[in-house]
């Protein structure tokens, strides 16, 4: 294959690379997002427990409400995360691939040189 080639396969698989590990850097920055949301949730939580005042008749039904809206809300943080960390590793592998390409590739440029260098020296 000539040079061109193998070079114009050498970028294009960099260049997937570098959209990937571009992805998976915004993925980092969701899942930084989710923990802060986490976080946040869990400072809602102790600050709606504070409020309520266990003379109130309706005390554990209102810890209840408070209870299962955090609980529910965390839950649906959680898959976020999940699905967060699937795609993060599905980025991940693929970046792996993606280095196996660009080193065969990479090898493959290098071997086509010295064969054309040995060629002219003959």
């Amino acid at each position: 294959m000539a040079y061109a080639g193998i070079q114009t396969m050498l970028l294009a698989y960099k260049m997937r690379k570098s959209d990937k590990e571009f992805e998976a850097t915004q993925i980092a920055q969701q899942l930084y997002t989710a923990t802060k949301d986490s976080s946040s949730l869990s400072e809602w939580r102790d600050q709606e427990l504070s409020k309520l005042s266990e003379d109130d008749p309706d005390y554990d039904n209102q810890v209840d409400d408070v209870e299962n809206q955090y609980n529910e809300d965390l839950k649906d943080i959680a898959a976020w995360e999940d699905e967060l960390e699937q795609q993060k590793s599905n980025c991940e592998t693929e970046i792996k691939q993606l280095d196996g390409y660009i080193s065969s590739w990479e090898q493959a440029l290098q071997t086509n040189i010295q064969k054309a260098h040995t060629y002219g020296a003959q």
